[in-house]
């Protein structure tokens, strides 16, 4: 198989990286906006919080976690690491993909409710059952996800668990 030169790898890695930054970066700047519903007083201002995040989730945070991934794979596809030479990376392909996964089945949509309930009930969606659960649940999801996209740094850094290749 064909593989990348150093100049590609550096190149890759940086894209990677970058991509990978902003992912964990903006993941926690959506969760801590969740924080700013206290300092939120009309309606307005509540949908307003809601669409920013709404609109960093769409607009930078799943695009970065794209490009993490398909960098990713091209790193495992055209590089000596693969796909599961190394328990580490297996993990982070699994991390990686559950991730994104879960985000867009569960995150994305509640995020979604979360903007159409304050639009349509403005300060009231506070109090509301339904907006309440959106706004728990995702910030359960937010710490999971976030604190699982931190570990992962580490274990791009460590590689803690040796070569799954057997050595005779």
């Amino acid at each position: 198989m064909k593989q990348l030169s150093i100049t590609q790898k550096k190149w890759l890695k940086s894209i990677h990286l970058l991509a990978a930054g902003i992912w964990i970066t903006t993941g926690l700047i959506m969760f801590l906006l969740h924080f700013m519903h206290n300092e939120v007083q009309t309606g307005d201002q509540l949908h307003l919080l809601n669409k920013i995040i709404h609109f960093i989730d769409m607009k930078i945070l799943v695009p970065s976690a794209v490009v993490s991934l398909l960098t990713g794979w091209i790193y495992s596809q055209f590089t000596k690491w693969g796909y599961f030479q190394h328990g580490w990376i297996t993990f982070k392909w699994i991390i990686t993909l559950l991730i994104i996964i879960l985000g867009s089945i569960y995150s994305g949509p509640w995020i979604a409710e979360m903007v159409k309930i304050s639009g349509e009930l403005g300060m009231a969606a506070l109090s509301n059952t339904e907006y309440q659960w959106y706004d728990k649940w995702q910030t359960v999801m937010g710490i999971c996800m976030n604190g699982t996209l931190i570990f992962t740094i580490f274990l791009s850094v460590f590689k803690p668990w040796k070569s799954n290749k057997k050595i005779s």
